[in-house]
């Protein structure tokens, strides 16, 4: 599937959360009744490891992983409702956003979508081609060919307005020099000294002449991380930057990068970055730590051209990192902030520097929600409003995987949106109910089932009963609040007519409420 990295990316996720959705069943105390269903979720792991493994031209088509899945689906529910138990599986969206992920979308989304699959083909074969140098067995061999590795890839992607020289140390006109640079990058008619007379030798380099210094390593440790980070601090300031450059003014010089193949959990690097910053080593900031296994990492000090996300990080120990399919847009900002700089030093035209910033932003936009996420069993954002004083409450719950039970939350008598506590059951002492209990003694109503006619609002309310639930129908009044009940109402457990419910109820309303106070509370609500 290399040609179709994004579907790849996916593939690999879905895998993890089939396995995942089996695990969570077999956790259950009634496992051993939800044998077929874990068979299938099993199978559908198998072709789905076949596809990662064969490529998406040599295995069956996509949709037939949606169909497999959706019903996997279908079957989880038929069970959930024998057993009247919820059994909440949901593997199809993930199947389905593969499938999506095979067409380019058209227009600048679909371009996006493009150079972001571009940079994470471009990320994988670096990484492959580093991963090959650890075949070299001396630590000075590897680290060398890491570097002619990394210079060749910068070499192709910076073109010939730049040099990319193998390391050495940084000077100023004070004679103050840095730490060893594995990689400086130069303009191509810079002035470098190299003591050893040889093209590809370590580099004298004064700071005036220096684009970027660069820390490479074959595995990024977080201690390796701090290691680098103290080495970039020994640059020699450039004392006459805003003299000879001000456009520069407040701009870091050099720009500063730390890249390497493999490397610690990208949490784990957040946590060193923090760290350098609070203990104070903050003279030179890392545009980007770039690890080609991971992701990268910037931080809020961050200079144009860069991601303009977060847009409220703003100091040193603000960090973020882009991870997954967006990990090798890292590569993409490096080399464009290298282009940007010669841009400015030569006064060249820096509109295409910013429109490819902006696409590269556009190629960093991800979905509100992970790809695993599924409308079934969604509980969030749902519409709340019933009519009256009435809504439908915060609670939400499953008796089965085809009963979605919500509870009803009623309305202070001339608040906006002060509700008291959700229905309880008759007899619950509320004062001795706590926060994560109070769900227990909740009255259960079937979501979004309600319909209203004038002041009358019924509910098919489901009550416990040997382990199922039964059905009624509540009748309450939508502007006192007041439940309903006489011997019409306790014998429904369907919806009558509506107008034929009004008229057997009203006798009951109450008859303080008139014409006024039903206007004011919205009781024109309709069905």
């Amino acid at each position: 599937m290399s040609r179709f990295p994004e579907t790849r990316a996916l593939a690999e996720q879905a895998l993890r959360h089939v396995l995942d959705e089996q695990a969570k069943l077999l956790k259950r105390s009634d496992s051993s009744a939800l044998v077929d269903i874990l068979t299938l979720l099993n199978q559908l792991a198998i072709n789905t490891s076949h596809l990662l493994v064969e490529g998406l031209e040599r295995t069956r088509p996509l949709w037939q992983f949606t169909k497999e899945a959706k019903e996997l689906e279908a079957k989880t529910d038929d069970l959930s409702e024998a057993l009247w138990t919820p059994i909440l599986v949901s593997v199809s969206a993930i199947y389905e956003k593969m499938e999506q992920s095979v067409e380019a979308p058209e227009g600048e989304i679909g371009l996006a979508a493009e150079t972001r699959a571009h940079y994470h083909n471009l990320r994988i074969r670096l990484l492959e081609q580093l991963l090959g140098t650890r075949m070299l067995v001396a630590n000075s061999d590897l680290g060398e060919e890491n570097e002619r590795v990394w210079i060749q890839f910068l070499e192709r992607h910076l073109g010939s307005s730049l040099r990319v020289l193998r390391g050495g140390h940084i000077y100023d006109y004070n004679g103050s020099k840095s730490s060893q640079i594995d990689l400086i990058v130069v303009g191509a008619d810079a002035q470098v000294c190299l003591p050893g007379d040889s093209n590809d030798g370590k580099a004298h380099v004064l700071i005036d002449q220096v684009v970027a210094a660069i820390m490479v390593t074959s595995n990024l440790t977080a201690q390796k991380l701090k290691k680098d980070w103290g080495n970039l601090q020994s640059i020699p300031a450039y004392a006459q930057l805003e003299k000879d450059n001000p456009a520069f003014k407040n701009h870091p010089w050099p720009l500063c990068y730390i890249v390497g193949a493999q490397s610690d959990p990208i949490d784990r690097l957040k946590v060193a970055w923090k760290a350098m910053c609070d203990e104070g080593h903050t003279k030179v900031v890392p545009q980007f730590v770039v690890t080609l296994d991971g992701g990268f990492l910037y931080g809020g000090l961050r200079r144009w051209p860069c991601p303009r996300y977060p847009g409220n990080y703003k100091e040193a120990a603000d960090v973020t990192e882009t991870t997954g399919i967006h990990a090798g847009l890292g590569l993409a900002w490096m080399v464009l902030q290298l282009q940007g700089r010669i841009a400015a030093l030569h006064k060249r035209v820096l509109a295409p520097i910013g429109r490819f910033a902006e696409l590269l932003d556009k190629a960093m936009m991800k979905s509100g929600v992970p790809p695993t996420w599924s409308e079934r069993f969604n509980t969030m954002l749902l519409p709340r409003a019933i009519g009256g004083i009435f809504e439908w409450g915060r609670v939400s719950t499953f008796a089965h995987n085809r009963l979605h039970l919500m509870s009803l939350a009623r309305k202070r008598p001339g608040a906006e949106t002060i509700f008291e506590v959700e229905l309880h059951v008759d007899g619950t002492d509320l004062s001795k109910l706590e926060w994560n209990t109070h769900s227990r003694f909740l009255r259960w109503f079937r979501y979004p089932v309600a319909l209203t006619q004038g002041r009358v609002l019924a509910i098919e309310e489901w009550v416990p009963k040997d382990g199922k639930h039964t059905r009624k129908i509540a009748v309450f009044d939508l502007i006192t609040g007041d439940e309903i009940r006489c011997p019409y109402v306790d014998q429904l457990n369907n919806f009558p007519a509506m107008e034929e419910l009004e008229a057997e109820v009203t006798p009951f309303l109450s008859q303080d409420t008139g014409d006024k106070a039903l206007a004011e509370t919205g009781s024109e609500a309709s069905r």
